[in-house]
């Protein structure tokens, strides 16, 4: 998908747009699952992109399916954890949080999946790594507790479940890394896309009841679409080209745009950033800045920043 004469300033727009997209992901999702409910937003959402990475895929790779199909039981437990899981977390998390909390506590990723390969693959981890590590978890804990940490016996339970959530998307990471070694990026995340969509269908509604019938749940609707097609495909394609063009290690950079661009769109909705959010969002990045340093050297399996849910993720 590398475009000849593409220049690096269109790059870099591009990664821009993705890390915007996915941090209004959040905002978004907030906006949704307030009136359709969480689970049959992220099911149209996944089912949707799922389609359209699924045409994608067929038309830029010609798949041989009986290939796929022998390894489709790791593609569901991998989708099944990173899609499904991540998704449906986050999504009812976000009934019981804000778009800017949910935000920042994923955007410690990265260094929730350097702790993760240490524990699971035996990743060697720099002293480096864990202060990075430490930082974050910090930054997370300053952020669901408010910078009280005496009340963190009273954390909110849609901070806990987009934490999970993000416990979840770094183990697709992990996962992904161990089981589908010889999978494309583009095979990877179209097929587990499909099995989280597929794991979704049961949560699939048209109608959300007495706001729906007012024709109140337009907006929710099109930010459903928007997350789907923008924020899911749009966002993954771009990101990919990016790192195609300009490396891993400079791509990665842009996706601290993502827990910026939620705040921003909260604060020009009308919410109210709290101090202990800045401070949050500083730890957070600068923790993953150090964790992330030593560890970009290393294979990336593919979208282990993708399909934010604010979700995307989405999601994230």
């Amino acid at each position: 998908m590398n475009l000849p004469g593409m220049s690096n300033l269109l790059i870099y727009l591009m990664l821009i747009g993705s890390a915007m997209f996915w941090g209004s992901n959040f905002n978004l999702g907030k906006l949704a699952v307030e009136t359709l409910g969480s689970m049959s937003v992220v099911a149209w959402r996944f089912t949707l992109a799922a389609i359209g990475m699924m045409i994608f895929f067929w038309w830029k790779e010609r798949p041989v399916w009986r290939e796929i199909s022998s390894q489709f039981s790791r593609y569901f437990f991998v989708g099944f954890i990173g899609i499904f899981g991540t998704n449906a977390l986050v999504f009812i998390g976000l009934n019981a949080t804000s778009s800017v909390n949910a935000s920042l506590i994923t955007a410690a990723n990265p260094s929730v999946t350097v702790a993760l390969s240490a524990l699971l693959l035996k990743d060697r981890i720099t002293y480096r790594q864990a202060a990075g590590i430490a930082i974050s978890f910090f930054g997370v804990l300053f952020v669901i507790t408010g910078g009280e940490f005496s009340k963190l016996h009273a954390v909110s339970s849609g901070d806990l479940l987009v934490f999970a959530g993000n416990a979840c998307w770094a183990a697709y990471g992990v996962l992904g890394r161990k089981l589908l070694p010889n999978s494309t990026p583009l095979a990877t995340s179209a097929m587990t896309m499909l099995i989280g969509a597929i794991c979704f269908l049961p949560f699939l509604r048209f109608s959300s009841g007495e706001t729906e019938m007012a024709g109140s749940a337009a907006p929710a609707w099109g930010a459903v679409v928007f997350m789907a097609v923008f924020g899911t495909v749009l966002a993954y394609l771009w990101w990919n080209q990016g790192i195609a063009a300009i490396g891993a290690n400079r791509t990665a950079i842009f996706f601290n745009l993502v827990p910026v661009t939620t705040m921003l769109i909260a604060v020009l909705t009308g919410s109210s950033i709290h101090a202990s959010q800045f401070a949050g969002v500083i730890l957070v990045l600068s923790g993953v800045f150090l964790s992330s340093y030593q560890s970009a050297k290393s294979r990336d399996f593919p979208l282990s920043h993708h399909l934010r849910t604010g979700v995307g993720k989405s999601g994230k």
